[in-house]
Order: structure tokens, then C-alpha cells, then sequence
């Protein structure tokens, strides 16, 4: 049974404590020696309890239905789960105070906190969170991620309308137990329950738009909708909030600075914490006034390559060996010169649990290329169908088609569609060779192997299916030891490897400008800065 206290928002004395936990993953750059008092933006030269983030604005408030980074780092400040994710990438309880594995890990026993509230101040039970996670399964059609939930028994059928909702192993036996019933055991759901789309939402969502709006908004989190602008979005403390009034009173959202650079609008003292190009790092690093602002955030994020396998040509494994033999993708990812692009290792980025130091990224053997593409029925090429490369702009795609054309003597075509469309294209028809990017939903092995690549889940674009790579992960979701459950972690990945219905390019990291005081602004596992924990040094 896990236990213990959490405080996520605390007062600035208590977040000096934290900063050995933002050193670990937001590495500080720039001059050791310039003097603390060599930049003081005007958030330092009187109190402050505000502060100026820019983030892109989020697409959905609903945390049924966000998909993307900007929703869920929106949605998490206005919606509670019943875990959370601090920056050391430990579990930590939130809504619930503590938890409990019985059954051989077949069912997981959440104990919520006492006299939790909604932000208008009625009372938050056990049956809310069933509600809301029912919700998400019901709403599994509109681009979510329902597929969390996949483990809970009948959860996958009634999210595809071929189960019922009483068979759903989601129950609240009283005001204060959340019981889950899983269908095999999954010694990572503590680590899914803090995912935002599991959030607690409050009842009556569905019947009144309004609790989403600014005015009328009632949520589980940290924070409250305050408004809703072409610019902004403005959070305010949530007085109800479980862990106690956050630090800072207003958090200011900024979606939109005009088409001017985030860097001189950081340096005119208009915002505290900003996303800035790699460009722009790359000299602020040695800069004497910006330095000791910068900050490389990693990403749990991977960038892959993947293919249709359900079709000719990639139907055969043959094929796809080919592909990821022919391309050096460590090189072409290296000679970007991005600070920012790291070539992987496999599909599980760094700091998430599960990661192995095995490097299952395929070979470069031009030789071992032509062979495969032989075997398939295509020597040095000679009849190869034309595929096109469908992508949202991939970092590499120029440099792939480039080493395909050099290696293997085939010639394909290029195509860039908008996030949107293409998004939809991927679930709907996806292309013969297609990219994605994937961020952490939670940090476990599993949101990087199953979710993307176990048969039938939602976001396995390519619809690629083993049983061999299945009884895998299950394995390692039911392994009673940390070394059994990472074995079967790494056999997943060297069957990915080896069968390549993906390749794993790059894990992503990034510039940010931070002011100085400011504590707390540090990514947890999630790559979702948890604004409930900011605070201004005194």
C-alpha cells in the first residue's frame, strides 16, 4: 500500500527544498561566475504573485477529449487526478490519499483525501471519479485517450460499443473508495491514474457547457478558469483546492506575443518562464545577461518513423527491414545540429521507468538493406511500387528519402500536411510511411510500447500485431520484480527491432528562459510544468 503527503503547492520557503529536483532535469546553463544580480526583470523588483507563462492555447478544456500537449498542460491545472507526477518522475498521490494492489495485482483500491471539494465548493465522492473516467470511455470516438483505461475490465468494449457500461470494473463502494477491476494485471496503473485525461471532472458537464467557461467554470484543480481571451488564458487559485491555496494568486497564460521573439519579449520583463528556439540557445548559452535564465528541459517525447503493415509493400516484414537498415537515422539526426534532437536508443525516451541501456535502434548495413529488399522481390530496387512519405514536417524526411534514393536505388515521394488534417488522415487512413511524435501521458514504459504498438490500441496507426510482443508487456505488467518487468520490456523492444513496424528517430528537449526566483518551473514526467507548485523566492 502506497501512503504519504504531497504538498503540491507550497510557500516560497518550502520550494527552496526542490530545487536539487529541478536541477535534475532542467540542466542550467550559461556563465557560472556573471552575479545573480546581472538580469533582474521586473519580477523581482517588487512582490509578486503573479506570473507570465507562454504556452500555446489549449485546444480542448475537456479532458475527455484533449490529445495534445497544450490541452493537457491546461486541463491539469483545472482538473485533479487522483495521482500525480512530480520532477523526479515518482508517483506521488493527489486526490487520493493513498492506494493498495490485491488480487495478484488484478485490482487497485484508491482511497481518496477527506472533504474534497469541486472549486464551487460541493463535495467531491468516489462516484465522481468513476463518472468522469466513464465519461472518457463513452467519449472514445471524439480523439481522446480512452485507451488508458484499456486494462479495466470491459473498459475497451463499451469504449468500442460492443460492452456494456455495467461491465465495466470501475466502482465506488463508498464516498471515499475507487476499486478497479483489471482485466490482467498492470503494475503501472497508479502511474495512469495521474494521466490529465483521468482527471476529475464535475457532474453535469455533458448537460451544461457552461462549467467549462470562464464565470461559471467548476473544476478539481489548482487553479480556475478565470478568462479566455485571442492572447491569454487567465488561471486564478483555486481556494478549495485539496493541498491548500497556491502559492501564486494568477497564473497568466500568454498564447500569443504577435510575431515577436519570446527572447526580447522575455528581456523586456512581459514574461517569466518561455519556450525559445534552439537557435536562440545556442548563443544565450554563453551569453552574460540571458545565461543564467537558460534552461534545456528533456522532453519524455520520441520521434519514430512507422509504417502501414496491413498493405503491400510494408506488409512484408522484408520490406521494412530494408527501410531501417538503409538509413543511418543516428547520423542524419546528429548532423541536424540540434541541441534540442538527441538520436534514441528505442522507443522509450530517457527518464521514463522501463528505459533500457540496450540500443534497439536497427542497424546500418546498406548490404544487410539489399538483401531484405531482395527477399521481398525488389533486387536493387527494380519494381519497388511508389510510396509517398506522409508527415506534419519530420525533422529528417528530406535526409530519409535522400538515403533510400543512395542505398537502396528507390525513389519515394514527400508530402506535408497541417496537424490537424494529418492527425486525422493517421487514425482515419494512414499513409504507407508515415511520422509521429509521442509525448508521455504518464512515465511508464508501457504509454511508449502498448499504447502505440499493442493490437488494436487506438494510436497503433499502423495496425501492426504480435503475440509475441503482446505476451510481453504483459509480462512485464505482472512481473513481481523490477529486473523480470525490465527483461520483458527489453524483449518487447528487440521484437519492435527486429519485425520494425516503427523506428524510433529522436528524443526531443528543449529551450526555455526562466526568471531568476522563479521556483518550481521544472517538467515533471509528463513534460507538464505543474503550475500549482511555482513560486517566487523571497
Amino acid at each position: 500500500m502506497f501512503d504519504s503527503s504531497w504538498p503540491a503547492p507550497a510557500q516560497p520557503s518550502r520550494r527552496r527544498s526542490r530545487r536539487t529536483i529541478v536541477a535534475a532535469i532542467s540542466v542550467f546553463l550559461g556563465v557560472a561566475i556573471v552575479a545573480a544580480s546581472a538580469f533582474q526583470p521586473t519580477s523581482l523588483r517588487a512582490a509578486r504573485s503573479d506570473v507570465r507563462i507562454f504556452m500555446g492555447a489549449a485546444a480542448s478544456l475537456d479532458p475527455a477529449i484533449q490529445a495534445d500537449v497544450a490541452s493537457a498542460q491546461i486541463d491539469s491545472q483545472l482538473f485533479e487526478s487522483l495521482t500525480a507526477v512530480d520532477a523526479s518522475q515518482q508517483i506521488q498521490p493527489a486526490l487520493a490519499a493513498s492506494w493498495e494492489t490485491i488480487d495478484s495485482g488484478r485490482r487497485i483500491v484508491f482511497h481518496l483525501r477527506p472533504d474534497l471539494k469541486f472549486s464551487n465548493g460541493s463535495p467531491m465522492a468516489a462516484k465522481d471519479v468513476v463518472a468522469s473516467w466513464m465519461r472518457v470511455l463513452a467519449m472514445a470516438d471524439q480523439g481522446g485517450l480512452a485507451s488508458l483505461l484499456d486494462d479495466v475490465v470491459g473498459a475497451e468494449a463499451y469504449a468500442k460499443g460492443s460492452g456494456p457500461a455495467s461491465g465495466v470494473g470501475l466502482h465506488a463502494p463508498d464516498d471515499a473508495t475507487v476499486q478497479i477491476d483489471l482485466a490482467s494485471p498492470a503494475s503501472d496503473f497508479a502511474a495512469i491514474a495521474s494521466s490529465p485525461t483521468l482527471a476529475v471532472v464535475p457532474p453535469g458537464l455533458d448537460s451544461d457547457a457552461s462549467l467549462l467557461k470562464p464565470g461559471s467554470f467548476v473544476g478539481s484543480g489548482a487553479y480556475v478558469l478565470s478568462a479566455i481571451t485571442a492572447t491569454e488564458t487567465t488561471l486564478v487559485a483555486n481556494p478549495r483546492y485539496w493541498a491548500g491555496v497556491p502559492a501564486l494568486a494568477t497564473v497568466h497564460v500568454v498564447n500569443d506575443i504577435g510575431g515577436q521573439s519570446p527572447v526580447d519579449v522575455f528581456l523586456a520583463g512581459k514574461l517569466d518562464y518561455t519556450p525559445i528556439p534552439s537557435f536562440d540557445g545556442t548563443w544565450i548559452a554563453y551569453d552574460r545577461t540571458l545565461g543564467p535564465s537558460l534552461r534545456l528541459v528533456p522532453s519524455a517525447s520520441v520521434e519514430y518513423y512507422g509504417f502501414d503493415t496491413t498493405k503491400p509493400p510494408f506488409s512484408d516484414v522484408h520490406v521494412r527491414r530494408a527501410f531501417a537498415m538503409a538509413i543511418d537515422w543516428r547520423r542524419i539526426v546528429t548532423l541536424l545540429g540540434s541541441p534540442t534532437e538527441v538520436p534514441a536508443t528505442g522507443m522509450v525516451p530517457p527518464g521514463i521507468p522501463g528505459r533500457s541501456s540496450t540500443d534497439f535502434v536497427p542497424k546500418f548495413d546498406v548490404a544487410a538493406a539489399k538483401a531484405e529488399l531482395a527477399q521481398a522481390g525488389f533486387p536493387n530496387g527494380v519494381g519497388f511500387p511508389k510510396i509517398t512519405l506522409v508527415t506534419p514536417g519530420g525533422s529528417v524526411d528530406r535526409a530519409i528519402a535522400a538515403q533510400l534514393h543512395a542505398n537502396l536505388g528507390i525513389d519515394i515521394g514527400r508530402e506535408t500536411m497541417g496537424f490537424a488534417t494529418y492527425y486525422q488522415r493517421l487514425a482515419a487512413n494512414p499513409p504507407a510511411f508515415w511520422e509521429q511524435d509521442w509525448q508521455a501521458d504518464y512515465p511508464g514504459a508501457y504509454d511508449f510500447l502498448g499504447l502505440l504498438l499493442g493490437t488494436g490500441k487506438a494510436n497503433n496507426y499502423g495496425h501492426w500485431s504480435n503475440a509475441s510482443f503482446d505476451a510481453a508487456l504483459g509480462k512485464a505488467l505482472s512481473a513481481a520484480d523490477a529486473a523480470s518487468t525490465q527483461a520483458a520490456f527489453d524483449q518487447a523492444q528487440a521484437i519492435v527491432q527486429d519485425q520494425v513496424p516503427v523506428i524510433p528517430v529522436d528524443n526531443g528537449t528543449g529551450y526555455w528562459l526562466a526568471a531568476t526566483g522563479l521556483l518550481g518551473a521544472a517538467p515533471n514526467g509528463q513534460g507538464l510544468v505543474r503550475f500549482a507548485g511555482l513560486a517566487w523566492a523571497s
